[in-house]
Protein backbone atom coordinates (compact mmCIF):
# COMPACT_ATOMS: atom_id res chain seq x y z
CA UNK A 1 0.00 0.00 0.00
CA UNK A 2 1.68 3.57 -1.02
CA UNK A 3 2.84 5.62 2.07
CA UNK A 4 1.43 8.60 2.64
CA UNK A 5 4.24 10.97 1.60
CA UNK A 6 5.47 14.55 1.36
CA UNK A 7 8.02 15.67 -1.30
CA UNK A 8 9.90 18.92 -0.44
CA UNK A 9 11.93 21.04 -3.50
CA UNK A 10 14.70 22.17 -2.86
CA UNK A 11 15.48 25.12 -5.29
CA UNK A 12 19.53 26.22 -6.55
CA UNK A 13 20.94 29.41 -5.22
CA UNK A 14 19.15 32.37 -7.28
CA UNK A 15 16.21 30.26 -8.31
CA UNK A 16 12.78 31.73 -7.42
CA UNK A 17 9.84 29.20 -6.68
CA UNK A 18 8.76 29.67 -9.95
CA UNK A 19 12.03 28.97 -11.95
CA UNK A 20 12.25 28.06 -15.61
CA UNK A 21 8.11 28.42 -15.19
CA UNK A 22 8.55 32.31 -15.64
CA UNK A 23 10.54 34.59 -17.34
CA UNK A 24 11.41 37.37 -15.26
CA UNK A 25 12.79 41.55 -15.71
CA UNK A 26 14.76 44.18 -13.69
CA UNK A 27 12.90 47.26 -14.39
CA UNK A 28 15.38 49.96 -13.80
CA UNK A 29 12.90 52.63 -13.10
CA UNK A 30 11.78 50.73 -10.16
CA UNK A 31 15.18 50.94 -8.19
CA UNK A 32 15.58 53.40 -5.62
CA UNK A 33 17.71 55.75 -7.81
CA UNK A 34 14.74 54.87 -10.74
CA UNK A 35 15.03 58.46 -11.86
CA UNK A 36 18.68 58.28 -12.93
CA UNK A 37 17.82 54.59 -14.17
CA UNK A 38 18.07 53.53 -17.45
CA UNK A 39 14.37 53.22 -19.83
CA UNK A 40 15.71 49.44 -20.35
CA UNK A 41 14.79 46.37 -18.59
CA UNK A 42 17.14 44.09 -17.49
CA UNK A 43 16.58 39.82 -18.56
CA UNK A 44 17.19 38.42 -14.50
CA UNK A 45 15.55 34.70 -15.40
CA UNK A 46 14.80 33.27 -18.89
CA UNK A 47 12.29 30.18 -19.13
CA UNK A 48 13.62 29.85 -22.29
CA UNK A 49 16.94 28.18 -21.24
CA UNK A 50 15.59 25.51 -19.70
CA UNK A 51 14.34 22.29 -21.74
CA UNK A 52 10.69 22.80 -22.71
CA UNK A 53 9.86 19.19 -21.24
CA UNK A 54 11.86 19.17 -17.85
CA UNK A 55 12.02 22.76 -16.97
CA UNK A 56 14.30 23.67 -14.00
CA UNK A 57 13.51 20.23 -12.44
CA UNK A 58 13.21 20.92 -8.90
CA UNK A 59 10.14 23.41 -9.49
CA UNK A 60 8.58 21.26 -12.72
CA UNK A 61 8.95 17.90 -10.46
CA UNK A 62 6.86 19.96 -7.82
CA UNK A 63 4.68 21.31 -10.34
CA UNK A 64 4.13 17.66 -11.02
CA UNK A 65 3.53 16.43 -7.94
CA UNK A 66 0.78 19.28 -6.92
CA UNK A 67 -0.71 20.70 -10.05
CA UNK A 68 0.67 24.34 -9.15
CA UNK A 69 3.34 26.15 -8.08
CA UNK A 70 1.76 26.89 -4.59
CA UNK A 71 2.81 24.40 -1.88
CA UNK A 72 0.05 21.51 -1.24
CA UNK A 73 -0.51 18.38 0.84
CA UNK A 74 1.68 16.60 -1.45
CA UNK A 75 4.49 19.03 -1.80
CA UNK A 76 6.13 22.32 -1.41
CA UNK A 77 8.94 24.33 -3.07
CA UNK A 78 12.04 26.45 -0.82
CA UNK A 79 13.35 29.90 -2.51
CA UNK A 80 17.12 29.23 -3.44
CA UNK A 81 19.45 31.48 -1.30
CA UNK A 82 19.91 35.36 -2.23
CA UNK A 83 15.86 35.11 -4.35
CA UNK A 84 12.90 35.97 -3.55
CA UNK A 85 9.97 33.28 -3.13
CA UNK A 86 8.48 34.79 -6.57
CA UNK A 87 11.81 36.80 -8.03
CA UNK A 88 9.62 39.99 -7.91
CA UNK A 89 12.64 42.81 -8.14
CA UNK A 90 11.76 44.50 -4.38
CA UNK A 91 8.84 42.59 -3.06
CA UNK A 92 8.57 40.48 0.08
CA UNK A 93 9.33 37.10 0.84
CA UNK A 94 6.61 34.62 2.60
CA UNK A 95 8.09 34.11 5.86
CA UNK A 96 9.81 30.95 6.34
CA UNK A 97 8.50 28.02 9.17
CA UNK A 98 10.30 27.24 11.53
CA UNK A 99 7.86 25.30 13.66
CA UNK A 100 10.12 22.43 13.95
CA UNK A 101 9.48 21.54 17.48
CA UNK A 102 12.23 21.38 19.02
CA UNK A 103 14.85 23.72 17.17
CA UNK A 104 16.71 25.43 19.48
CA UNK A 105 16.48 29.32 19.98
CA UNK A 106 20.12 29.83 18.34
CA UNK A 107 18.84 28.39 14.93
CA UNK A 108 15.61 30.23 15.19
CA UNK A 109 16.96 33.18 15.65
CA UNK A 110 19.65 32.80 12.95
CA UNK A 111 17.07 31.75 10.59
CA UNK A 112 14.81 35.34 11.27
CA UNK A 113 16.66 37.71 9.23
CA UNK A 114 16.52 35.66 6.06
CA UNK A 115 12.87 34.68 6.93
CA UNK A 116 11.18 37.59 5.50
CA UNK A 117 10.95 40.94 3.54
CA UNK A 118 13.28 41.41 0.27
CA UNK A 119 15.38 38.48 -0.20
CA UNK A 120 17.14 39.21 -3.15
CA UNK A 121 20.79 39.91 -2.86
CA UNK A 122 24.31 39.11 -4.70
CA UNK A 123 25.89 39.13 -1.49
CA UNK A 124 23.51 36.37 -0.14
CA UNK A 125 23.62 34.53 -3.58
CA UNK A 126 27.57 34.60 -2.93
CA UNK A 127 28.24 33.62 0.42
CA UNK A 128 24.78 31.18 0.61
CA UNK A 129 24.72 31.60 4.58
CA UNK A 130 20.70 31.14 4.07
CA UNK A 131 21.09 27.75 3.37
CA UNK A 132 20.27 26.77 7.07
CA UNK A 133 17.52 28.90 7.54
CA UNK A 134 15.83 27.48 4.13
CA UNK A 135 16.83 24.08 5.55
CA UNK A 136 15.10 24.86 8.82
CA UNK A 137 11.89 26.11 6.60
CA UNK A 138 11.75 22.33 4.52
CA UNK A 139 12.50 20.50 8.05
CA UNK A 140 9.48 22.42 9.49
CA UNK A 141 7.02 22.00 6.19
CA UNK A 142 7.97 17.87 6.27
CA UNK A 143 7.02 18.03 9.93
CA UNK A 144 3.79 19.55 10.00
CA UNK A 145 2.90 17.94 6.74
CA UNK A 146 2.17 14.74 9.13
CA UNK A 147 3.57 12.19 6.49
CA UNK A 148 4.99 9.04 7.21
CA UNK A 149 7.69 9.30 5.26
CA UNK A 150 9.58 12.57 3.22
CA UNK A 151 11.00 12.86 -0.40
CA UNK A 152 13.76 15.62 -0.81
CA UNK A 153 15.10 16.77 -4.22
CA UNK A 154 17.44 19.85 -4.50
CA UNK A 155 19.42 21.14 -6.75
CA UNK A 156 22.89 23.21 -5.97
CA UNK A 157 22.49 24.94 -2.52
CA UNK A 158 19.64 23.37 -2.27
CA UNK A 159 20.66 19.98 -2.44
CA UNK A 160 23.26 21.11 0.32
CA UNK A 161 19.77 21.74 2.24
CA UNK A 162 17.94 18.65 2.12
CA UNK A 163 20.89 17.11 3.85
CA UNK A 164 20.97 19.46 6.31
CA UNK A 165 17.48 19.44 7.12
CA UNK A 166 17.20 15.97 7.55
CA UNK A 167 20.07 15.80 10.07
CA UNK A 168 17.49 18.86 11.84
CA UNK A 169 14.49 16.15 11.43
CA UNK A 170 16.59 14.11 13.21
CA UNK A 171 18.18 16.42 15.88
CA UNK A 172 15.18 18.43 16.14
CA UNK A 173 11.70 16.59 15.34
CA UNK A 174 10.84 14.78 18.58
CA UNK A 175 9.16 11.47 19.06
CA UNK A 176 6.50 12.53 16.17
CA UNK A 177 9.05 12.58 13.26
CA UNK A 178 12.94 12.45 14.37
CA UNK A 179 12.53 9.14 12.74
CA UNK A 180 10.75 9.17 9.78
CA UNK A 181 12.18 7.93 6.91
CA UNK A 182 13.82 10.33 4.30
CA UNK A 183 14.64 9.96 0.60
CA UNK A 184 17.23 12.26 -0.91
CA UNK A 185 17.96 12.94 -4.49
CA UNK A 186 20.58 15.69 -4.78
CA UNK A 187 21.33 17.46 -8.08
CA UNK A 188 25.03 18.61 -7.82
CA UNK A 189 25.20 19.67 -4.16
CA UNK A 190 27.36 22.82 -3.92
CA UNK A 191 27.73 24.33 -0.54
CA UNK A 192 29.76 27.37 -1.89
CA UNK A 193 31.79 29.68 0.55
CA UNK A 194 32.16 29.37 3.80
CA UNK A 195 31.77 26.44 6.48
CA UNK A 196 30.75 23.35 4.68
CA UNK A 197 29.13 21.94 7.93
CA UNK A 198 28.78 18.40 9.60
CA UNK A 199 25.34 18.45 8.70
CA UNK A 200 26.67 18.86 4.99
CA UNK A 201 29.48 16.07 4.78
CA UNK A 202 27.55 12.81 6.53
CA UNK A 203 23.70 11.56 5.96
CA UNK A 204 21.30 11.86 9.13
CA UNK A 205 20.32 8.13 10.26
CA UNK A 206 17.15 8.63 9.33
CA UNK A 207 18.13 8.96 5.80
CA UNK A 208 16.82 5.47 3.79
CA UNK A 209 18.30 6.47 0.52
CA UNK A 210 20.77 9.28 -0.93
CA UNK A 211 20.97 9.47 -4.82
CA UNK A 212 23.49 12.51 -5.80
CA UNK A 213 23.82 13.33 -9.47
CA UNK A 214 27.36 15.10 -9.82
CA UNK A 215 28.43 17.05 -13.10
CA UNK A 216 31.94 16.46 -15.15
CA UNK A 217 32.10 19.82 -16.78
CA UNK A 218 31.77 22.96 -14.11
CA UNK A 219 34.99 23.71 -13.30
CA UNK A 220 34.21 27.60 -11.87
CA UNK A 221 36.15 28.55 -8.57
CA UNK A 222 33.44 27.90 -5.38
CA UNK A 223 31.64 25.42 -7.17
CA UNK A 224 33.30 22.60 -5.32
CA UNK A 225 30.42 19.97 -4.72
CA UNK A 226 30.13 17.78 -1.61
CA UNK A 227 29.56 14.28 -1.56
CA UNK A 228 27.88 13.12 2.11
CA UNK A 229 28.89 10.06 3.53
CA UNK A 230 26.49 7.22 3.63
CA UNK A 231 25.24 6.46 7.24
CA UNK A 232 25.56 3.37 9.31
CA UNK A 233 22.42 2.21 7.71
CA UNK A 234 24.01 2.11 4.56
CA UNK A 235 26.98 1.27 4.98
CA UNK A 236 25.48 -2.12 7.46
CA UNK A 237 28.93 -1.87 9.64
CA UNK A 238 28.99 -2.49 13.80
CA UNK A 239 31.32 -0.07 14.34
CA UNK A 240 29.67 2.68 12.71
CA UNK A 241 26.73 2.21 14.66
CA UNK A 242 28.82 3.47 17.83
CA UNK A 243 29.72 6.18 15.95
CA UNK A 244 26.44 7.38 14.92
CA UNK A 245 25.08 7.10 18.49
CA UNK A 246 28.00 9.43 19.78
CA UNK A 247 25.77 12.55 21.49
CA UNK A 248 25.06 15.44 18.66
CA UNK A 249 26.96 18.75 18.75
CA UNK A 250 25.61 21.27 20.99
CA UNK A 251 25.10 23.86 18.25
CA UNK A 252 22.98 23.72 15.11
CA UNK A 253 26.37 23.45 13.13
CA UNK A 254 28.19 21.05 14.89
CA UNK A 255 25.77 18.46 15.47
CA UNK A 256 27.37 15.86 13.23
CA UNK A 257 30.81 16.78 14.41
CA UNK A 258 31.72 13.56 16.05
CA UNK A 259 29.48 11.38 13.97
CA UNK A 260 31.47 11.41 10.85
CA UNK A 261 32.06 7.82 9.42
CA UNK A 262 33.76 6.19 6.69
CA UNK A 263 35.09 8.71 3.77
CA UNK A 264 32.96 7.54 0.33
CA UNK A 265 36.01 9.03 -1.56
CA UNK A 266 39.10 7.62 0.41
CA UNK A 267 40.03 3.94 0.30
CA UNK A 268 38.33 1.61 2.09
CA UNK A 269 38.05 -2.61 2.06
CA UNK A 270 33.88 -2.27 3.21
CA UNK A 271 31.36 -3.66 1.29
CA UNK A 272 29.58 -0.99 -1.13
CA UNK A 273 26.78 0.86 1.06
CA UNK A 274 22.97 0.16 0.38
CA UNK A 275 20.75 2.56 -0.53
CA UNK A 276 23.68 4.95 -1.97
CA UNK A 277 24.07 5.89 -5.62
CA UNK A 278 26.53 8.21 -6.85
CA UNK A 279 26.42 9.45 -10.39
CA UNK A 280 28.75 11.42 -12.95
CA UNK A 281 27.32 13.15 -15.59
CA UNK A 282 28.85 15.21 -18.51
CA UNK A 283 27.46 19.29 -18.41
CA UNK A 284 27.77 21.95 -15.94
CA UNK A 285 25.96 22.70 -12.70
CA UNK A 286 23.14 24.28 -14.48
CA UNK A 287 23.24 21.59 -17.27
CA UNK A 288 22.07 18.87 -14.43
CA UNK A 289 19.35 20.94 -12.95
CA UNK A 290 17.65 21.68 -16.92
CA UNK A 291 19.66 24.44 -18.75
CA UNK A 292 20.52 23.20 -22.38
CA UNK A 293 22.56 25.95 -23.03
CA UNK A 294 25.87 24.70 -24.74
CA UNK A 295 28.38 26.37 -22.72
CA UNK A 296 25.68 26.43 -19.57
CA UNK A 297 24.68 29.92 -19.24
CA UNK A 298 22.03 32.11 -19.33
CA UNK A 299 21.28 33.14 -22.82
CA UNK A 300 19.00 31.51 -24.63
CA UNK A 301 20.25 31.92 -28.08
CA UNK A 302 22.91 29.12 -27.35
CA UNK A 303 20.23 26.78 -26.58
CA UNK A 304 21.08 23.24 -28.07
CA UNK A 305 18.89 20.45 -28.76
CA UNK A 306 21.79 17.80 -27.88
CA UNK A 307 22.56 19.89 -24.84
CA UNK A 308 18.94 19.10 -23.60
CA UNK A 309 20.11 15.19 -23.34
CA UNK A 310 21.25 15.75 -20.11
CA UNK A 311 18.59 17.76 -18.00
CA UNK A 312 15.85 14.96 -20.07
CA UNK A 313 17.87 12.43 -18.63
CA UNK A 314 18.35 13.58 -15.37
CA UNK A 315 14.58 14.62 -15.10
CA UNK A 316 13.80 11.14 -15.81
CA UNK A 317 15.80 9.96 -13.57
CA UNK A 318 14.58 11.93 -10.50
CA UNK A 319 10.73 11.29 -10.95
CA UNK A 320 11.74 7.68 -11.36
CA UNK A 321 13.54 7.50 -8.22
CA UNK A 322 10.67 9.83 -6.65
CA UNK A 323 8.01 7.16 -8.14
CA UNK A 324 10.30 4.03 -6.41
CA UNK A 325 10.09 6.30 -3.24
CA UNK A 326 5.96 6.59 -3.33
CA UNK A 327 5.71 10.16 -4.74
CA UNK A 328 2.54 10.05 -6.67
CA UNK A 329 2.78 12.66 -9.74
CA UNK A 330 -0.46 13.90 -11.04
CA UNK A 331 0.80 13.83 -14.77
CA UNK A 332 2.79 11.46 -16.85
CA UNK A 333 7.02 12.27 -17.88
CA UNK A 334 6.99 14.61 -20.09
CA UNK A 335 10.35 13.50 -21.49
CA UNK A 336 9.43 10.70 -23.94
CA UNK A 337 12.67 9.62 -24.79
CA UNK A 338 14.44 6.52 -24.25
CA UNK A 339 17.20 6.55 -21.90
CA UNK A 340 19.38 4.61 -24.45
CA UNK A 341 18.77 7.05 -26.61
CA UNK A 342 19.34 10.01 -24.21
CA UNK A 343 23.01 8.76 -23.40
CA UNK A 344 23.76 8.27 -27.08
CA UNK A 345 23.22 11.43 -28.04
CA UNK A 346 25.13 12.94 -24.86
CA UNK A 347 28.13 10.84 -25.91
CA UNK A 348 27.93 11.11 -29.19
CA UNK A 349 27.42 15.02 -29.32
CA UNK A 350 30.14 15.33 -26.39
CA UNK A 351 31.74 18.23 -28.42
CA UNK A 352 29.69 20.94 -26.31
CA UNK A 353 30.09 19.48 -22.97
CA UNK A 354 33.77 19.31 -23.99
CA UNK A 355 33.70 23.17 -24.57
CA UNK A 356 32.14 23.77 -21.12
CA UNK A 357 35.13 23.16 -19.76
CA UNK A 358 37.83 24.75 -21.42
CA UNK A 359 38.16 21.66 -24.54
CA UNK A 360 38.55 17.98 -24.53
CA UNK A 361 42.30 17.74 -24.13
CA UNK A 362 42.68 18.37 -20.64
CA UNK A 363 45.85 17.05 -19.84
CA UNK A 364 47.50 19.39 -17.20
CA UNK A 365 50.67 20.18 -15.09
CA UNK A 366 49.51 22.84 -13.97
CA UNK A 367 49.41 23.76 -9.79
CA UNK A 368 46.06 22.75 -8.48
CA UNK A 369 45.38 20.85 -11.95
CA UNK A 370 42.59 23.82 -13.38
CA UNK A 371 41.33 21.44 -15.46
CA UNK A 372 39.75 18.78 -13.31
CA UNK A 373 36.76 19.29 -10.45
CA UNK A 374 37.02 19.65 -7.29
CA UNK A 375 34.78 17.79 -4.75
CA UNK A 376 34.61 17.13 -1.17
CA UNK A 377 33.43 15.01 1.82
CA UNK A 378 35.20 16.72 4.30
CA UNK A 379 33.89 18.81 6.96
CA UNK A 380 35.96 22.57 6.96
CA UNK A 381 36.76 25.00 4.59
CA UNK A 382 40.37 24.77 3.38
CA UNK A 383 41.35 23.84 -0.14
CA UNK A 384 43.64 21.06 1.34
CA UNK A 385 40.31 19.28 2.23
CA UNK A 386 38.85 17.97 -1.64
CA UNK A 387 39.49 15.29 -3.77
CA UNK A 388 39.61 15.78 -7.77
CA UNK A 389 36.57 14.77 -9.16
CA UNK A 390 38.16 12.07 -11.66
CA UNK A 391 40.50 10.99 -8.61
CA UNK A 392 37.62 9.56 -7.02
CA UNK A 393 35.28 8.08 -9.39
CA UNK A 394 37.94 5.52 -10.94
CA UNK A 395 38.06 5.13 -14.90
CA UNK A 396 35.34 6.11 -17.22
CA UNK A 397 34.03 3.32 -19.20
CA UNK A 398 36.16 3.73 -22.51
CA UNK A 399 33.10 3.70 -24.52
CA UNK A 400 31.87 6.92 -23.10
CA UNK A 401 32.97 10.47 -23.64
CA UNK A 402 34.68 11.68 -20.39
CA UNK A 403 37.87 13.43 -20.70
CA UNK A 404 40.51 13.02 -17.91
CA UNK A 405 43.69 14.50 -17.18
CA UNK A 406 47.02 11.87 -17.50
CA UNK A 407 47.01 12.21 -13.73
CA UNK A 408 43.96 10.39 -12.68
CA UNK A 409 43.97 7.68 -10.70
CA UNK A 410 42.07 4.60 -9.51
CA UNK A 411 39.04 5.62 -7.29
CA UNK A 412 37.61 6.00 -3.87
CA UNK A 413 35.64 3.37 -1.92
CA UNK A 414 32.35 3.80 -3.76
CA UNK A 415 31.90 2.86 -6.91
CA UNK A 416 30.15 5.42 -9.35
CA UNK A 417 27.72 4.97 -12.44
CA UNK A 418 28.54 6.65 -15.22
CA UNK A 419 25.66 8.26 -17.41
Amino acid sequence: MPKNVFTVCFCGTGCSRDEGEETRYWDYKNTVIGWLAKSDKRLISDKRIYDAETGYIPVRIHKEISGDLQDSKLSATVRGVGENDWAHQMNTCTPLDSSLPGAPGELRSYAKRYSEGNQRSMLGMATGWADAALALHGASLAAASGAEQYNFIGHSRGAGEAIMAAWFIHAYGGKACANIPINIFAIDPVPGTGMWYSTQTQLAPNVVNYVGVYAWDHLDTGFSAVIPRPNARMTQHAPHVLIENRPLGTTWATLADNRQLEDPLGRSELPQPVGYKLYACRGRHGTVAGNTTSDGLYVASKVNADVGAVPKLVYKMARGYLTSWDTTFLTRSRVREGVKSLRRRIHTAHTHFDAMANGEARTSRAVLRPNVRRVSSIHGRTSTERYYFEDVVGTPPINLAFPCTIEQVSGGWVNWTFL
